[in-house]
């Protein structure tokens, strides 16, 4: 399927779907296009930087009225999926196709909304090194995706149920390491768009006197893995294992604090101590027999949202035999209570702008 056909049945996919939900949904549609530029994060993607990035984004959006306690605290969000398909500006990127789940938050009357996506992309045009060896961004066919945007909405134009929007928005596309090359892209500019709300209900906001929680200290262990390279451009991925173990402090019904122990035990590190150790032999800086195991405290913040939750915490290595990436690390993400005291995550792992992992952990909460 080419660009233009894929691009038809997109729009004719996105109308369909709206045009067959039913009313008594409070379901919103929204149709964007994105004009931006890539950001020059990196020297070894200048080269990769000619034209704007250009695109069209297709959403679904289902609204929420405080059926549940979290949705109060948030001022109602609303909660969906999008399709992104977006041209990078020049011809070793090309373009990338990526599905996103989302959430969005309002603000000034529900005006002004922050959405936060986060999927995956599929890259026909990546690294090759006979017919794309420029493409030093995209060394695997499917990238991760995270998507922001910000704008302003004018409802009800011309007395009609479609909305007017424009804004601004940031795409980061990466593969979390798993195979090189991996600069990876971030980029941001100016979105304009419709949307088109099929409720014909009055909206009507729940509020209700939320139950007291408890603070109680608690502690969590979790077990990740995933796979992940050296940086060596040609070498395959290689499995590794993190363990991790925390206490927890709830703040509010909305976040919470942890204090912690990871544990890393990765073998694309030991790779990349005997690439060192055997292609500059004259820099005596790696003999081949150092411990490729690290060890990191690190503190960290938990935001609620039902049954979902929001991860961010900042690493410092302990134990750090090897110099490799920086001695800080940094890790974000998602979590999932399957119960109250058993989820599932996925996190990324950077040390600043530098991928390291993506991690599929499963946990226990004691």
């Amino acid at each position: 399927m080419n660009s233009k056909s894929g691009l038809t049945f997109s729009f004719l996919l996105f109308l369909t779907i709206g045009l067959a939900q039913e009313k008594k949904n409070s379901d919103v549609f929204h149709i964007d296009y994105l004009y931006g530029k890539i950001m020059r994060h990196s020297p070894q993607i200048l080269h990769l930087i000619q034209g704007p990035t250009q695109g069209v984004l297709f959403s679904w959006e289902r609204e929420t009225f405080g059926e549940e306690n979290w949705q109060q605290l948030f001022n109602y969000p609303s909660y969906g999926a999008s399709l992104l398909i977006q041209d990078m500006g020049s011809p070793e990127l090309g373009k990338v196709y990526s599905l996103h789940g989302e959430y969005k938050f309002f603000f000034w009357h529900r005006k002004l909304s922050l959405k936060a996506g986060l999927g995956a992309g599929y890259i026909p045009n990546s690294y090759d090194p006979l017919t794309n060896p420029r493409n030093t961004a995209y060394g695997s066919t499917f990238t991760g995706s995270v998507l922001f945007g910000l704008d302003y909405r004018f409802q009800n134009i011309f007395n009609s149920p479609i909305d007017f929007k424009f804004g601004t928005f940031l795409v980061h596309y990466s593969n979390g390491k798993t195979k090189s090359p991996n600069t990876s892209t971030n980029n941001y500019g100016v979105q304009i768009g419709l949307s088109h709300s099929f409720s014909e209900t009055e909206k009507s906001y729940k509020t209700s006197v939320l139950e007291p929680i408890s603070k109680s200290w608690s502690w969590d262990l979790l077990v990740a893995t995933g796979a992940n390279d050296s940086g060596i451009w040609g070498e395959s991925n290689e499995a590794f294992l993190t363990l991790t173990t925390s206490v927890n402090k709830r703040l509010s019904h909305r976040s919470g604090i942890r204090f912690g122990l990871d544990a890393f035990f990765t073998p694309s590190v030991k790779t990349f101590i005997n690439y060192k150790a055997v292609a500059f032999q004259e820099e005596n800086n790696f003999q081949g027999d150092e411990d490729w195991r690290r060890v990191g405290l690190f503190l960290g913040h938990e935001l609620y949202l039902g049954k979902w939750s929001v991860l961010s915490q900042v690493g410092y290595y302990i134990y750090y035999p090897v110099d490799y990436l920086d001695r800080e690390y940094l890790k974000v993400g998602l979590r999932r209570y399957i119960t109250e005291n058993l989820y599932i995550s996925l996190l990324l792992k950077t040390h600043y702008s530098k991928a390291e992992a993506i991690e599929y952990g499963i946990g226990i909460r004691l």
